[in-house]
């Protein structure tokens, strides 16, 4: 049975070498210039349907977090998406100006203003804006917020469902979407009022929509967000896992504490909402019922999300939650995405692990991308500090390892095979008092060659980090790329990686996940593979082949801080 990083990287070549070329393929639609709704089972679309902008919202997302994450470089393609996206969703002639859905042949099919909707077009623009810093994206947000602030916005904070309102009842995943956009927004771009919005969000949600003495966050509520007045009420255990990750990154974001939240929304859901086989079933009676023990693809995505947000925000629990998030992604891979052809998914089956779906939604795709993107930041790297986030960026200092930090003796993987070369805490402590980040990125081919397991490399790396910490030279994140295309192991056999330098993939990872400033960072490295991954990620990268790292770095760290310092202008400052 594959352990849990060998389940993470077989995960990863599904997404890399199957599913994303499939649906970027088969599942776009070049005449439209937009996605598909849906694929059958053998991987032709289902032209016919009609085409909601959340799809398509959700598909842009997917393309530009793979394309920062350095999986592919889809910037055609989404600036491609995205004007199409104004040209067939943008209507002048609909009060609320957006449209739901269009029909097969680009007219509008559902012209209602829709908030799920309206807030996935706010996450997609959070995420294009992270790729590009067009000011146009940010007054497109505005302007929507304007929307969902107005017309849209419930009595009592959050918003209502829709115009025309469907019915009298207030739901809560319009709501729970709205934060995901606004945490997103703020991260992208940085804006006080993005997060003023997210506090505000939260407050509604803590106050008003968790219903406490049962435990729960139901999905129905009166006007007044109420839920003790609907009748068979239920809660989905997915939406209690979405949640504990969007509180945990507020927090992150906010600072606000959120445990006792997260305690309760896991309390119901881990004994009632996950099966033995670590899916999370589909929905549970509050008061009691039936509970509906199919599964959903999403739910137990959004269950691997929570894992991984509680792995991270209690270290000291992080091996039980690894467990957890094992037994899930093993689930999720064998349930959900063991299909022919590879890189399509079963959208929900039942408890037995029959097939319920006759089709494949494209909306699913941005779960599977958000849950592995999640399971791999806080599982596949080392990280020494607890999670913090500042809206400035920060230029980094990258090291290559072996060669750079410690004397190469080919595939070291024990504490004693490991002499740190002269000067490489003097290094790191001066890179810091600069204000780099120090950033170690390591391409670790031994793993895939079956000279040491990935975990063992991860323990290695926190010894090595223990060691220099020690000498107050503090190493902020240690990533490694454990793929090769002559692999020994299957689940690490690639033909090319884009985390192998080589490619950019490492350093585009850390900056994504670390707000790094890229143009005025530095990579240090020992290989000239190492030299030209910099390049690609738009870093200036140096070659070292000294015995003093100290000797070498010294005169490269303070030049570029002085460049960029005396870039500067008053105005800037």
């Amino acid at each position: 049975m594959e352990n849990f990083e060998e389940l993470r990287a077989r995960a990863s070549n599904w997404l890399s070498i199957d599913a994303l070329p499939l649906w970027v393929d088969r599942g776009y639609d070049d005449k439209f210039g937009l996605f598909h709704e849906k694929l059958d089972f053998s991987g032709q679309p289902l032209e016919e349907l009609p085409r909601r902008l959340m799809v398509q919202c959700r598909q842009l997302y997917v393309l530009t977090h793979l394309s920062l994450r350095g999986v592919r470089d889809s910037h055609a393609l989404i600036e491609r998406t995205w004007r199409q996206v104004q040209h067939y969703y943008y209507r002048k002639e609909l009060p609320h100006r957006w449209a739901f859905s269009i029909d097969a042949r680009g007219g509008i099919h559902d012209g209602k203003c829709d908030s799920y909707t309206l807030a996935f077009l706010v996450f997609a623009l959070a995420w294009l804006y992270r790729l590009k810093p067009d000011p146009s994206f940010l007054e497109l947000a505005d302007e929507v917020f304007t929307i969902l602030e107005g017309p849209l916005a419930a009595n009592k904070g959050g918003v209502i469902d829709a115009l025309p309102r469907p019915d009298e009842l207030l739901r809560q995943n319009p709501t729970m979407h709205l934060l995901e956009a606004c945490l997103a927004l703020y991260e992208s771009a940085g804006r006080p009022q993005d997060l003023i919005r997210a506090r505000e969000l939260h407050t509604n949600f803590s106050r008003h929509m968790l219903w406490r003495s049962q435990a729960v966050l139901p999905e129905q509520h009166d006007d007044a967000w109420n839920a003790e007045v609907i009748t068979d009420n239920w809660y989905e255990p997915g939406h209690h896992f979405e949640w504990v990750w969007l509180l945990r990154r507020f927090s992150v974001l906010s600072g606000v504490e959120v445990d006792e939240d997260v305690r309760l929304l896991l309390s119901r859901a881990e004994k009632e909402g996950v099966d033995a086989e670590g899916f999370a079933i589909e929905r549970v009676g509050i008061l009691g019922g039936v509970a509906v023990d199919s599964r959903r693809s999403w739910g137990t995505c959004e269950y691997i999300k929570a894992c991984a947000a509680e792995a991270e925000a209690v270290p000291e629990n992080a091996a039980g939650w690894k467990e957890k998030a094992t037994t899930a992604l093993r689930a999720l891979s064998a349930g959900f995405l063991a299909t022919t052809p590879s890189g399509l998914w079963r959208d929900r089956i039942d408890a037995d692990g029959q097939a319920l779906s006759v089709d494949v939604p494209a909306s699913s795709f941005y779960h599977f991308v958000f849950a592995l993107m999640e399971c791999e930041r806080v599982f596949g790297r080392i990280q020494q500090s607890p999670p913090a986030f500042t809206p400035v960026k920060a230029p980094a200092l990258f090291l290559d390892r072996d060669g750079v930090i410690n004397i190469d003796t080919r595939y070291p993987s024990k504490p004693e095979d490991i002499t740190f070369i002269d000067g490489v805490d003097d290094t790191i402590r001066l890179a810091r008092s600069l204000g780099y980040r120090v950033v170690v990125v390591s391409n670790q081919s031994g793993i895939a060659r079956g000279y040491a397991s990935e975990a063992q490399v991860l323990d290695l790396h926190r010894w090595m980090a223990a060691r220099l910490r020690e000498k107050d030279a503090h190493v902020d994140a240690w990533y490694h790329c454990p793929f090769h295309d002559q692999a020994k192991l299957p689940a690490y056999r690639h033909e090319d990686h884009f985390d192998r330098k080589p490619n950019a993939g490492m350093i585009l990872r850390a900056a994504l996940d670390m707000n790094i400033d890229l143009g005025n960072s530095l990579l240090i490295g020992d290989n000239e593979s190492d030299v030209v991954a910099a390049s690609r990620a738009g870093v200036r990268g140096n070659l070292f082949k000294g015995a003093n790292l100290f000797e070498f770095a010294q005169p490269l760290v303070r030049e570029v801080r002085t460049s960029v310092s005396t870039s500067v202008t008053p105005n800037q400052s």
